[in-house]
């Protein structure tokens, strides 16, 4: 499955990040958060994000204006993961976002989702082939 990490700049001038997973059913949309850190640099290890709506799928390669004056988006990285839980509560991820790679574990909390990514050993693949 595909991910990408967008920067969304808004009309007020502020801006996030869009983390957005492709799911492994193709009738969903893509699994979509938002977070205020660039989390595909390597040292970034733990983060709190916020679940989002569902995006359509063409956010995977999308750069442009968003719908409705709802600012902009820019791709900052790009990658590629495998599903290995996605529950309600709890996803885990394996794969690489830009120049991180591993397994990315999240909780759901009252507050936010919070992540947490531990790097792959040597030898072992974190991405698929």
């Amino acid at each position: 499955m595909r991910m990408v990490l967008l920067r969304h700049d808004l009309p007020d001038g502020s801006s996030h990040f869009d983390w957005m997973v492709e799911p492994s059913d193709p009738g969903r949309g893509l699994v979509s958060f938002r977070v205020h850190t660039r989390i595909d640099h390597p040292e970034i290890t733990r983060f709190e994000a916020e679940r989002i709506g569902e995006h359509r799928r063409d956010y995977l390669s999308y750069e442009g204006p968003v719908s409705g004056g709802r600012g902009m988006v820019t791709r900052v990285a790009n990658g590629d993961a495998i599903w290995l839980t996605d529950r309600v509560d709890s996803i885990v991820l394996q794969g690489h976002l830009g120049g991180a790679r591993g397994t990315w574990r999240g909780l759901k909390t009252p507050e936010a989702w919070r992540f947490e990514r531990q790097e792959a050993s040597p030898g072992e693949t974190s991405a698929p082939p």
